[in-house]
């Protein structure tokens, strides 16, 4: 009987969390339709911004070109190779950009007392955070990279394969569940210091840049830190490397080039953890 109970219990405490999440994803697509309606009523200042957004995402991508005007190969890779690598890491970010970008504003709601009446809302604090100032424009930055995604898979010299064909798609959405924690477990530190926005908004940014090029031009020992410590090499180098049938510079396992699913699962794990920590040591302003 014991163990009945307690069987049922988990299946409970499953249907329970999962219930939970459900929830949440409904209460964020509401106010992020909310958002897209209310941006909507100015067709005209949405498509320029969007535009603008569009645009700043190409001054990045001539960064490339101008490093391949003066050079055949990058350490080794190629223009079409390093556009994959590029592509499919600034999509990822671009991503968790759209989806959480305002959350870098936490510090603003934080010192202004914003988030006092967040709490008293019955729904997530995260969820509130991330579409207090969802902007629809964001999403305009994902254009470019998905386009760069499509045109480097046509021109690497690599036989396609279905494991190859797949892992595209995946390692698009686990560097965005990667980059998207990142966001949350930095975001987390402005709970106890709120006034560390800029350097928050620094390190996601360089995060974002860092993950662009191949690992090995930072140097070998930089590179490990970018890949071992810090999860960044999982976003696109590693699981590239299988993409593009290139070997490992660093000699890590071969295996690591599939790692990128649980690494994100556990990225969300820290993310989690960070975000729940930075609400317990919130204190309000009394505003």
């Amino acid at each position: 009987m014991a163990s009945h109970s307690g069987g049922a219990d988990a299946t409970s405490g499953i249907s329970r969390v999962r219930g939970l999440l459900w929830a949440e994803v409904r209460a964020y697509a509401l106010l992020v339709r909310v958002a897209f309606r209310e941006a909507a009523q100015y067709r005209t200042s949405l498509a320029l911004r969007s535009l603008t957004e569009a645009a700043a995402t190409v001054l990045d991508l001539a960064a490339i070109g101008i490093i391949f005007a003066h050079l055949p190969a990058l350490d080794g890779f190629s223009l079409a190779e390093v556009a994959f690598l590029y592509g499919t890491s600034a999509l990822a970010f671009a991503l968790a950009e759209a989806f959480l970008g305002p959350i870098d504003r936490l510090g603003w709601h934080i010192r202004e007392g914003r988030f006092d009446v967040v709490l008293i809302r019955p729904v997530s604090a995260l969820v509130q955070t991330a579409t207090l100032a969802f902007s629809p424009q964001r999403v305009a930055r994902a254009v470019q990279p998905a386009v760069i995604v499509l045109v480097s898979c046509l021109a690497v010299p690599v036989h396609w394969t279905p494991d190859r064909v797949l892992l595209v798609p995946a390692m698009v959405l686990c560097g965005t569940v990667l980059a998207s924690s990142a966001f949350v477990t930095t975001a987390a530190v402005l709970f106890v210091a709120p006034d560390a926005s800029v350097a928050v908004a620094a390190s996601t940014q360089g995060s974002a840049l860092a993950a662009r090029y191949p690992m090995t031009v930072y140097g070998h020992h930089v590179a490990l830190l970018l890949t071992v410590v810090l999860p960044i090499g999982f976003v696109s180098w590693l699981p590239a490397l299988h993409v593009l049938s290139r070997p490992d510079p660093l000699g890590l396992p071969t295996a690591l080039r599939f790692a990128s699913p649980l690494v994100a699962a556990a990225g969300m794990a820290v993310a989690a953890f960070s975000w729940r920590a930075g609400v317990r040591r919130y204190r309000s302003t009394g505003s």
